[in-house]
């Protein structure tokens, strides 16, 4: 089968949807011909093979800084219907990535030359985190998405969350779960005092791993920690940063903004004791299933995806917005060694067996096989 994935950025850019068709593409790639098209990065070829994927570039200009609701960045890319013709032309199934940018038009071009259509719903409109993004994401789904989704003959979601959030209840196409893997051979348990050396980490150790962005609801774990005996580290970057550094003066937080390649990372999971992730909404949340691969204990808040990850061998589920029932959890886990290990060892077990992209990539061509 010869199929054509589309998103707007590709590998070396690293994002959660990229990492997704990265893997999943060259999983295919092993028994398929598996075309990607996307923008031109600096630094970057026009066009080249990535194990077995091969990647078509088109010159692109990246706009930054975007006015909210709009998801920067954003690429213009003025070449690009002239190569999407060409390629959709070339191939049997033609699988889109992202509806906010060129959905409308790369869905209506498919259908138009008679091409099999698929998508991947990789986010959800998130609610009740700022009045633009309800307002603007409604009006999004209510115009433009409802509309590129129609169109498709097989859609695949990164969890039930996002697919009912999302999809149309009067679709009549096939779909689909493909949940989000975990490299289990990166992300495992190891020894932890290099990290711990490295960043100065000492005692019980709390941990987080997103963008400081307002959904991740990073500043009620900060609230959480205060009287609690442990060390939190707040790893990422992100517009929030030095408002987040402020909120936890006073506080034995750590805030990591390096760059960490997935093996240092998972000697970062490696260093602390509980993982949290207190999203006010999350359509799945990779970092839970990384943590948890890594035999930690987790976290998450009771929204979007999270539940379908963190069972109750694993870890506990919190309401959003709630540092007392964030502080509860976590006394709770830091009192109990005993817990901290069996919940560690349940989550490595759980993610080696319901989350890697070997299944992921099962799930795409389950569903190729449904629309063919």
């Amino acid at each position: 089968m010869r199929i054509l994935m589309l998103n707007p950025f590709f590998f070396p850019y690293t994002g959660g949807t990229e990492k997704h068709l990265l893997e999943v593409s060259k999983r295919l790639a092993r028994k398929h011909d598996v075309t990607v098209l996307t923008a031109r990065l600096p630094n970057t070829e026009a066009q080249e093979e990535i194990n077995g994927v091969c990647v078509v570039r088109t010159p692109a200009r990246i706009l930054e800084n975007l006015p909210k609701p709009l998801p920067p960045p954003l690429p213009l890319m003025p070449k690009h219907k002239e190569e999407l013709k060409r390629l959709i032309a070339e191939n049997d199934v033609v699988h889109g990535h992202n509806r906010f940018v060129y959905g409308l038009s790369e869905s209506a071009l498919a259908k138009k030359m008679g091409r099999k259509m698929c998508w991947t719903l990789h986010n959800a409109r998130p609610e009740g985190i700022n009045f633009l993004t309800d307002v603007g994401g409604q009006a999004f789904d209510d115009l433009v998405g409802r509309r590129i989704l129609k169109r498709c003959d097989g859609v695949l979601a990164v969890s039930k969350a996002t697919m009912e959030a999302t999809l149309p209840h009067d679709y009549a196409g096939a779909r689909g779960i493909a949940y989000n893997g975990v490299d289990t051979k990166t992300f495992k348990p190891m020894n932890a005092k290099t990290m711990r050396e490295r960043f100065g980490l000492r005692g019980k150790v709390v941990m987080t791993n997103c963008r400081l962005v307002e959904q991740k609801g990073i500043k009620y774990l900060i609230d959480a920690m205060r009287g609690i005996d442990a060390q939190l580290v707040v790893f990422g970057r992100g517009p929030l940063l030095e408002k987040l550094k402020k909120r936890a003066e006073g506080t034995d937080a750590v805030f990591i903004y390096e760059h960490l390649s997935d093996a240092e990372l998972a000697a970062l999971y490696a260093a602390c004791d509980v993982f949290v992730l207190p999203s006010l909404w999350e359509p799945f949340g990779m970092v839970l299933a990384e943590a948890m691969a890594c035999g930690k204990p987790v976290i998450g808040t009771r929204v979007g995806g999270i539940p379908e990850i963190v069972t109750k061998d694993c870890g506990f589920l919190a309401p959003p917005a709630d540092s007392k029932a964030l502080a509860e959890r976590l006394l709770l886990l830091l009192g109990d060694n005993g817990l901290r290990k069996r919940m560690g060892s349940a989550g490595r077990r759980h993610v080696l067996r319901e989350f890697t992209w070997e299944k992921t990539a099962a799930a795409y061509e389950k569903i190729y096989g449904e629309i063919s």
